[in-house]
């Protein structure tokens, strides 16, 4: 910013020293305090900014709050065309997602950092502020282990968040604790808006998975805080909806830092200047009256949990092993993510077409016999008989449909009007070609879409909705009802076309049972600003979509979105694509 550099002075008393953040015309420093000779950080920004005036009512706000685990602000003002914001620094703290690098922190500590949060928002709550954007990110631990969180009130301000009634923002703020709690314990984020340097939490059917499922040790009551706040909107009337209830659910906890069952590598130093803890501060939360820390009177201890013991070698071996599961499912649900990735038992349960013959069985070579060598090598020769013979069947049922698909039949090609029976018809000139209207335009493509669950729908089989052949399909997920159990809006397929295309008519082909679909064509990968080409209630079998001239252009790729699934033998309800054409 104009006017602001290393070694100015803001307020005639702070020297800026070093620029450590920046969020569009707004400057954090690490400066020093000539009066008092203390580090502080200064936020500083121009008058004019559309953040300013925002910015200094919600710190002076905040500076009426006394509570030690909240950054305190020092100095607010403005002086010709600066205005600036004075915090306590806390150089020397770490924030939470930093310390997540390393792997998750045990559950206990993960319980005292989510109730000294949620303690904290509920005295500012009394006061009438709250954060609105509590993350890992704002949430600060010193090396002694005190809990310093940032961005109260100002960090709406800076975002231009509108601030809503006071049972909505506590309802937030609570979500937002449980989130951080849920983060400490697994390394995952489990809200829908994306925090750097965490991976999203996996989800099943539109809900978050319990960290139970994901993380090792994680204590009963607090997977089922989680479980009661991210499970579906119909179960969620014990979630706890502000931060006194959070805290409530989360004591006692440990007022002492919970350390690692693992030695843990040294954080990596801030990349942002936070205010530190001044020392020897031991103030009770705000609205006691006092007019100073020192002066509050001492609140009554808290019962504690007990410690955790040092760990044996065999627990720690357990321990190791247990992370080591961790991440092989984290890698495991990485792959999960890659749309041409297909586990198994989602084969299985998903395929509408029959198992592809199994490769011959080989035995391995024996390399010394043993007393049970024969009974194997019987066992195992009979194996490969039994595959060879139901391969043998497969390929050849696989042959005579090839041998019928291919063979000509006297409905394909239907005789000209006015050919007498009986005639043949001349073949046509070599320099006759068929309209280009009629002929269809083969897709390069196919991708599923479940924009509201996990991303995926049955990818493996998308290509079977463009492949010509009306006996296969391309089907979603099972569900338990035609609305999709009420977790979403729809799921569905995009089958992409050849660039410079421009299709005049889509031919859809539905499952046997009635649907409920749409058809659009895009430029892009979502039903999103595309273009509703038709629309089928009750539908079955084939339909036909004319799409209009000013939407041919960019129509890059055809959407066939169902919106009630159908009902197959097994009582599933499923969406079922056989065969899409454009023309």
């Amino acid at each position: 910013m104009q006017g602001v550099g290393t070694g100015r002075l803001v307020a005639s008393r702070y020297a800026l020293r070093q620029r450590r953040a920046t969020l569009g015309a707004i400057e954090v420093w690490a400066a020093t305090d000539s009066t008092l000779g203390r580090e502080v950080s200064v936020t500083v920004l121009p008058v004019s900014d559309p953040h300013a005036d925002p910015l200094l009512e919600a710190a002076r706000l905040t500076a009426s709050v006394n509570d030690h685990r909240l950054v305190r602000v020092l100095d607010v003002g403005s002086r010709g065309e600066i205005a600036w914001v004075v915090e306590e620094s806390l150089s020397e703290s770490t924030s939470i997602t930093d310390l997540l690098t390393t792997g998750p922190l045990p559950p206990e500590e993960a319980r005292r950092i989510a109730g000294e949060v949620a303690s904290a928002l509920d005295v500012a709550a009394r006061e009438g502020l709250h954060h609105l954007h509590i993350t890992p990110h704002a949430v600060r631990r010193t090396k002694a282990g005190l809990i310093k969180i940032a961005g109260l009130s100002t960090a709406a301000a800076v975002e231009g968040t509108p601030v809503p009634d006071s049972a909505e923002a506590q309802r937030i703020d609570a979500l937002g604790v449980v989130a951080l709690l849920y983060a400490t314990m697994t390394t995952r984020w489990p809200l829908r808006s994306a925090v750097p340097g965490l991976e999203a939490a996996p989800r099943v059917a539109g809900a978050v998975v319990p960290p139970s499922e994901i993380a090792v040790a994680v204590l009963p009551d607090l997977d089922t805080l989680c479980t009661d706040t991210f499970s579906r909107p119909s179960t969620r009337s014990s979630a706890p909806t502000t931060p006194g209830e959070v805290a409530g659910r989360l004591g006692p906890w440990s007022h002492t830092l919970v350390r690692h069952v693992a030695p843990k590598a040294a954080a990596a130093p801030p990349t942002e200047q936070i205010p530190r803890v001044r020392p020897g501060a031991t103030a009770a939360a705000a609205g006691a009256g006092a007019s100073s820390a020192a002066a509050a009177p001492p609140r009554a201890p808290r019962p504690t949990r007990p410690q955790p013991h040092k760990p044996s070698h065999r627990e720690q071996r357990a321990h190791n092993k247990a992370a080591q599961a961790a991440e092989e499912r984290r890698e495991i649900a990485a792959r999960r993510r890659d749309p041409g990735f297909l586990d198994v038992p989602e084969a299985l349960e998903s395929s509408s077409g029959p198992l592809e013959p199994p490769a011959p069985l080989v035995a391995a070579p024996v390399e010394k016999e043993g007393r049970y060598a024969k009974i194997v090598l019987a066992v195992v020769a009979a194996l490969v008989l039994v595959a060879s013979v139901f391969a043998f069947n497969q390929l050849m049922g696989a042959v005579r449909d090839m041998n019928t698909a291919v063979t000509p039949t006297a409905t394909r090609t239907p005789a000209p009007t006015g050919t007498p029976r009986g005639e043949t018809t001349a073949p046509a000139q070599s320099g006759t070609a068929q309209s280009p209207a009629s002929e269809a335009i083969a897709f390069v493509g196919a991708r599923t879409l479940d924009p509201e669950g996990d991303g995926r729908e049955n990818d493996g089989a998308a290509d079977r909705a463009y492949d010509g052949d009306t006996s296969t399909y391309w089907q979603s997920e099972g569900y338990k009802a035609a609305d999709f159990q009420g977790q979403k809006s729809g799921v569905g397929i995009a089958l992409e076309l050849p660039e410079n295309t421009k299709p005049s008519t889509i031919s859809v082909v539905l499952g046997e049972r009635a649907q409920d679909a749409t058809v659009y064509v895009s430029a892009n990968r979502s039903i999103d600003d595309a273009t509703e080409v038709g629309k089928y209630t009750g539908a079955t079998g084939s339909q036909e979509a004319e799409v209009p001239e000013d939407a041919r252009e960019s129509a890059r790729y055809v959407i066939v979105w169902v919106t009630k699934a159908m009902q197959e033998n097994d009582n599933r309800f499923r969406a079922i694509v056989s065969e899409v054409t454009a023309r």
